[in-house]
């Protein structure tokens, strides 16, 4: 009997000594929520002057859409990671009102590692703002202005 005591008292130990082991190792990012499970920034290259180039994608393994490319400059992203994770996205200001830009926090698919922060601006921005809800961008349709010079 005694010796049952002293083995399971021991199983107790390293069973609760490897429980604690985990808790050191860097935990995953928590679940995103819908829409931002599914935006990701794909194909990164790096051009000449410091211009970084990524798309953003929807979608999951299954199929995805291209809402087109994201630009930065002087920034680290595209250099070690291939994909990038969408956490979340902020409404910036805008110049021309009926054009939305978006700010958005990214983080590294493989490592988990903060990457930072992405501008998204253009069509792209159109695009992303129309996943996001946005009812002015669902409702918007370019027009050309009556008052303009410029004719076609």
């Amino acid at each position: 009997m005694r010796i049952s005591k002293t083995r399971s008292g021991s199983l107790a130990i390293m069973l609760l000594l490897s429980g604690c082991g985990g808790d050191l190792a860097r935990s995953p990012r928590p679940l995103l929520s819908a829409p931002f499970a599914y935006l990701s920034l794909a194909a990164c290259r790096a051009y000449a002057s410091n211009i970084v180039e990524c798309q953003l994608e929807y979608g999951s393994q299954f199929g995805r859409q291209r809402l087109g490319p994201v630009q930065e400059t002087g920034r680290t992203i595209g250099r070690g990671a291939n994909r990038y994770q969408v956490t979340s996205c902020y409404s910036f200001p805008r110049i021309q009102k009926e054009l939305p830009n978006f700010v958005c926090r990214i983080y590294d698919a493989r490592s988990g590692a903060d990457a930072g922060s992405v501008l998204i601006k253009g069509g792209t921005a159109v695009r992303l703002a129309r996943i996001l809800g946005d009812r002015e961008q669902i409702q918007y349709r370019w027009m050309p202005d009556k008052w303009s010079r410029l004719r076609d």
